[in-house]
């Protein structure tokens, strides 16, 4: 009874907290257009902030959430890149 009681608590605060939301994730593959810019096979730009990956059309992971400050793109060799803006 507590062990359910105490789970009911925190699954309750969780969506009662501000500021916690969930960001998605997606595989894109990415090419370099010039400094701080990639474009998506889909057409999409995706603008960073001082990335030096040169990237071909590799694939690539996009953590994005709007007006998020912490949004990331993840190459296949590790390194991370903080994303800026995204536009079409």
């Amino acid at each position: 009874m507590i062990k359910h009681y105490s789970m009911t608590i925190v699954i309750v605060c969780t969506f009662l907290i501000p500021g916690v939301s969930l960001a998605e994730y997606y595989k894109v593959y990415v090419k370099r257009v010039e400094k701080d810019l990639y474009k998506t096979q889909t057409g999409v730009y995706i603008k960073t902030k001082y990335c030096y990956e040169y990237s071909y059309g590799e694939e690539a992971i996009l953590k994005y959430e709007d007006y998020s400050y912490d949004n990331k793109l993840i190459f296949e060799s590790d390194n991370t890149c903080d994303v800026d803006s995204i536009f079409k």
